[in-house]
């Protein structure tokens, strides 16, 4: 009796099991400190299988949370490139897109790096994390990649600012 209830179990079913005991976690609000590091690739083959279910868009970006915690910075580019796909008015794509420029910089993969802090500027142009998203941008196109060459170039960016405004 008990082998007819298994087999009776649709996949989206089994693919959800492993999700269930994390639902208060994912479903509204995203915990993800509440969520063990063994999650991630489940809450992704969930996503990707059924991008449409209501928890899917959360449990991908919710994914992309664990991976960044754990300084998985590749999984965590690519998971926030499937996220922009998936949901491309979702409520975590800003923080998708900029994630996945960050993450794909911190790996060396400036030109991926380079697409997204272009897309999160243009998706918030006014805001102070979009603004530092186009000066990484052209920081990046400078050739200026380790942190010590981008701080030099803003701090002497500063000092010319300064120095053609004395007060």
């Amino acid at each position: 009796m008990i082998l007819l209830l298994g087999a009776c179990q649709s996949a989206m079913d089994k693919q959800l099991e492993p999700l269930k005991p994390f639902m208060s976690s994912i479903k509204d609000t995203i915990k993800a400190e509440r969520l063990p590091d063994t999650l991630a690739i489940h809450l992704v083959q969930f996503a990707k299988n059924y991008p449409q279910h209501s928890i899917s868009e959360n449990s991908l970006y919710a994914a992309t949370l664990i991976a960044e915690r754990n300084s998985r910075f590749f999984e965590c580019a690519k998971w926030c490139e499937m996220y922009i796909a998936h949901y491309p008015k979702g409520k975590y794509l800003f923080g998708a897109t900029v994630a996945a420029a960050h993450n794909y910089e911190k790996v060396g993969g400036y030109e991926k790096a380079i697409e997204y802090y272009e897309k999160a500027a243009k998706q918030q142009p006014g805001s102070p994390l979009g603004k530092q998203c186009a000066q990484t941008v052209m920081m990046l196109k400078k050739g200026l990649v380790t942190p010590e060459q981008q701080l030099e170039f803003i701090l002497n960016q500063n000092k010319d600012t300064a120095d053609q405004n004395p007060q």
